[in-house]
């Protein structure tokens, strides 16, 4: 019994030596980072789906705690899906972003551990919709959940229609240059160019063959119908993507067409029309720039037509003017000239007016038409003709008036109107005497009322007035006496006058007078 003992008691002592060292040990380790759990061989066998709305998660599949740490912070759960996403390949953060940022949905793949995966984002109304699946490439499948596989066919179908109902022209392009996708508006062009036959074709018909440079391109191009209709389009073609596809589309612009050809057409008309106008008319533009002329401004400035082709500017065009003598000289030509070339600012003005008078005795009346937009229209009429009648009919009216001034006899006129035209010295003097200030009154009606107070009552002032308005075939010359209290009595002849005017004549009744004056001579009162 006792040797049992002297066995057993080192060998228990030594037992419980190494349970304490071991405890010991383990006591002391550094605790371990938490791990990931380890994926089984059906920790993706079935899609996971996670929900996000603002941010927060809503709902999700079970069993993602290889995605999510346990328990799930539904606050963090958008960033630690993109961590644990992270390990598949890069752009994860990026297309997370642009999903929640923009609405873009993506598709993802890459390897997760062992398993192959793919990752799918996308927006379902106020939500967005992660998917991770696995991809079977030995079996050529690829697991989704149901309502992602139907919120993204939706989202194709409102696309398709998109594109079909679409006016413009849609199509897409593979790297042999073959047209191998469009939309309804694409092919029905090319059923009226090419034949019904060509949009069932395959590859589909090359309404706008592809240049081959592989650059983005933009030109303005035309298809032509079996009819010999011409469509026009602005073509617009994109560089080649990932996967080698060009994409193209054409706006229709038959009806910008159109309108260019009427403006083009009604600017040939205009220039037709200007190019018989006497007078020399400028177009100006915009910028300030000759847009348009006619050859009379050449025939009246001199300017070579060479030059003016060539789009002088406003204050360009007056310095030329100015070389050639063809503007007046103005004290300060420079700021003549820019008050000038600034009409378009004034265009709330009105209208600018002016006379030039040049050295050579020509006279232009120059007229400067501000537009809406900031063109001028300038245009130069020579009134040279004008000007010098108007001066030869005032030095005759001088001459004239000096005439009957002359004159014993009293003689007015009146414009159909009644307004009066002229007056002589003689008249004022036989009813005003001395008084050289004295006028009669500027009208007939008003020089009847006159004469009622100085002379004596007559049926002539009525008849008087009823003779200018008469019908100018009706009238007749004819007299009558008008007597003067206290003064000699006055002969008064009424004359009938060119323009339905008339003329009075006036001379005191005295024994052996002289007949009146023929009034024909004064039938050119009227002038």
């Amino acid at each position: 019994m006792s040797s049992a003992l002297e066995i057993l008691v080192p060998v228990l002592g030594g037992f419980l030596a190494a349970a304490g060292a071991l405890l010991a040990v383990l006591w002391l380790a550094p605790g371990g980072r938490a791990v990931r759990p380890p994926l089984d061989s059906d920790s993706l066998s079935e899609p996971r789906q996670f929900l996000f709305r603002n941010g927060y998660l809503t709902e999700h599949s079970q069993n993602v705690s290889f995605l999510l740490p346990d328990p799930i912070d539904h606050l963090r759960a958008w960033d630690d899906l993109v961590d644990a996403l992270s390990d598949i390949g890069d752009g994860v953060a990026a297309a997370f972003a642009a999903l929640r940022d923009a609405g873009q949905p993506f598709r993802l793949t890459g390897a997760f551990g062992r398993d192959r995966v793919v990752v799918l984002g996308l927006r379902d109304g106020p939500e967005m919709r992660i998917t991770v699946s696995t991809a079977e490439e030995r079996q050529g499948s690829l697991r989704i959940d149901l309502p992602s596989l139907r919120a993204m066919e939706t989202e194709m179908s409102m696309l398709a229609r998109a594109g079909d109902s679409n006016p413009a022209l849609s199509w897409a392009i593979d790297a042999e240059g073959r047209v191998i996708w469009s939309n309804a508006a694409y092919l029905d062009l090319v059923g009226r160019c090419a034949g019904p036959d060509a949009a069932r074709g395959w590859p589909l018909h090359a309404l706008f063959p592809d240049t081959g440079s592989g650059q983005p391109d933009r030109s303005r191009r035309k298809a032509r119908g079996r009819d010999g209709q011409e469509f026009w389009f602005d073509v617009t073609t994109t560089a080649a993507d990932a996967d080698g596809m060009r994409h193209g589309h054409a706006i229709p612009l038959d009806a910008v067409i159109k309108a260019e050809d009427s403006l083009r057409t009604f600017i040939q008309t205009l220039t037709k029309s200007f190019a018989f106008l006497p007078s020399g008319l400028a177009i100006f533009d915009r910028q300030g720039q000759l847009a348009l002329f006619n050859p009379a401004l050449m025939d009246m400035t001199g300017l070579d037509g060479a030059w003016l082709s060539r789009r002088p500017r406003l204050a360009d065009f007056f310095d030329a003017l100015r070389d050639r003598q063809k503007l007046p000289e103005p004290r300060d030509y420079k700021t003549w000239r820019d008050s000038l070339t600034d009409i378009a600012r004034t265009g709330s003005q009105g209208t600018y007016t002016e006379t030039w008078s040049i050295a050579d005795g020509t006279v232009y009346r120059v007229t400067g038409r501000p537009q809406g937009d900031g063109a001028v229209t300038l245009m130069l009429e020579d009134v040279s003709a004008d000007v010098r009648a108007d001066r030869t009919h005032r030095t005759e009216r001088e001459m004239l008036g000096g005439l009957l001034d002359g004159l014993d006899d009293g003689v007015i006129a009146f414009d159909a109107e009644g307004h009066r035209l002229f007056c002589n010295d003689a008249a004022r003097r036989l009813w005003f005497g001395d008084d050289g200030d004295a006028m009669l009154p500027a009208t007939l009606d008003g020089c009847i009322a006159f004469w009622k107070t100085v002379a004596a009552p007559t049926p002539a002032w009525g008849e008087l007035r009823g003779f200018l308005l008469s019908p100018e075939r009706e009238r007749a010359e004819w007299s009558e006496t008008v007597r003067r209290p206290g003064q000699p009595d006055l002969d008064l002849r009424i004359a009938p006058l060119p323009g339905n005017r008339i003329a009075l004549f006036f001379r005191p009744d005295v024994a052996g007078s002289a007949h009146l004056p023929d009034a024909r001579p004064l039938s050119r009162l009227h002038a």
